[in-house]
């Protein structure tokens, strides 16, 4: 008899409540759409997982944002579970470093569908449906916020089932930008003998391996920062007889963020500060249109050497005025976060800075600045400072070519002052 056909979903760092902090600041309503996003995003969840009669829902651990997991994420958690439940959809989770089991004070208990792993060791849930045995789910819970041991070298297939899923929160291959808890390789998962490792803790969308095993992390289910452009989801999840593998990405955001680079204006060949406007207004179209009808925020950026150069700090600000007029109370709004100006006047400072005065003096010592040599330099000092503690992590991960890009921006800085003078 071969293994029975049988489907779920796989979500991950849910991040209930997120704080969105500084957008209450900019505009109350989108602040609201926002701090409601991540409980709207679950929601969407539990409804896929209803309409498309799931077997069961894996949670792979940051069910809450914070350790102080609020009430109000409790309830809505729990209610959401309770729709679940009353589907007969059993849901398996566990907690990642913004959860960890030892801050954990519950409020409210969980339904009756809903099992939690523990944090001691590696265990074991069975899922049947009516007398077949569809799968065995192996998983283990943060003990505490900084797990620094390798938890995938528990992790061991044992028992009847045809298909295991692993359930963990972990750093595989230790992925920059996230915190290195739980790290591991992708050969430790693939020794534990699962079908499907289903990961959290990275928050892109990324599948590792297809199969032999699956090794997948879903995202998260909704962008919090201008760091987390694109769609945001889940994973439904197809096992056909033979243990064939089928992955279906099922998106849940309810507001996306967008990028400087998705948002960028070249202003070279624009002659007035009108032009520009019209051209910024065009490309806030384009955003909406590519965001089929979803709310959309983040940040563009304006490039390029122009005319215009000198006119747009002071113009900034009416751009930003101009261009969030009425987007708050759309449905499909595009609200810009802030506008980068990146732009550089029509001087040529390769030819500038060989004129025989103070400007081209200045733009002499400015890229002498730019030799690798220096620019290590350059970083040293930074280091040695005692205010950098403040910003440590920011100036410690530089890499060569953002510490150019800064000295550039200080040059062009001073050389807008210097003709300022001149003029």
């Amino acid at each position: 008899m071969g293994s029975p056909s049988f489907s779920f979903i796989h979500c991950a760092d849910l991040h209930l409540d997120s704080p969105f902090v500084g957008v209450d600041a900019v505009e109350p309503q989108l602040a609201k759409i926002l701090r409601d996003s991540t409980f709207a995003s679950f929601e969407k969840i539990v409804t896929v997982a209803i309409d498309r009669s799931v077997d069961f829902v894996v949670i792979a651990g940051d069910v809450y944002d914070s350790a102080e997991h609020s009430l109000r994420a409790q309830i809505r958690f729990r209610d959401s579970l309770e729709r679940l439940g009353a589907a007969g959809i059993p849901v398996y989770m566990i907690h990642g470093n913004h959860d960890p089991l030892d801050s954990w004070d519950a409020k409210l208990t969980l339904p009756e569908n809903a099992f939690r792993f523990g944090g001691e060791t590696v265990g074991k849930q069975s899922v049947q449906r009516g007398e077949e045995l569809l799968a065995d789910i192996y998983g283990i819970s943060f003990p505490t916020r900084e797990v620094e041991e390798n938890l995938a070298t528990q992790f061991k297939r044992e028992g009847n089932a045809e298909f295991s899923i692993g359930l963990l929160h972990c750093n595989v291959g230790g992925q920059q930008n996230h915190d290195n808890y739980a790290p591991c390789s992708l050969d430790d998962l693939i020794n534990a003998g699962m079908d499907y490792w289903a990961l959290g803790h990275v928050h892109t969308r990324h599948v590792i391996k297809e199969e032999g095993p699956a090794v997948v992390y879903p995202g998260n289910i909704q962008g919090r920062s201008i760091r987390e452009t694109g769609e945001r989801g889940c994973y439904h999840v197809e096992v056909e007889a033979g243990n064939k593998i089928q992955l279906h990405f099922v998106p849940t955001e309810i507001i996306q963020w967008f990028s400087e680079d998705q948002a960028s204006i070249d202003a070279n060949p624009v002659e007035t500060l009108e032009a520009l406007l019209e051209t910024l207004q065009e490309k806030k179209e384009s955003l909406r249109e590519d965001a089929e009808k979803r709310p959309c925020i983040g940040r563009m950026r304006i490039e390029g050497r122009c005319k215009l150069h000198a006119q747009l700090a002071n113009s900034k600000q009416d751009f930003l005025d101009t261009l969030r007029a009425g987007e708050a109370d759309r449905s499909d709004c595009v609200w810009v976060e802030s506008i980068n100006l990146a732009t550089k006047n029509l001087v040529e400072i390769d030819q500038r800075r060989h004129v025989d005065d103070f400007v081209g003096d200045f733009l002499q010592a400015a890229h002498s600045l730019k030799d690798d040599a220096v620019v290590d330099r350059i970083r040293t000092i930074l280091l040695e400072q005692p205010e950098s503690k403040k910003i440590l992590d920011q100036i410690g991960t530089f890499s060569d070519d953002e510490l150019k890009a800064l000295i550039e921006s200080a040059e062009q800085m001073g050389l807008d002052d210097l003709l300022s003078e001149e003029g």
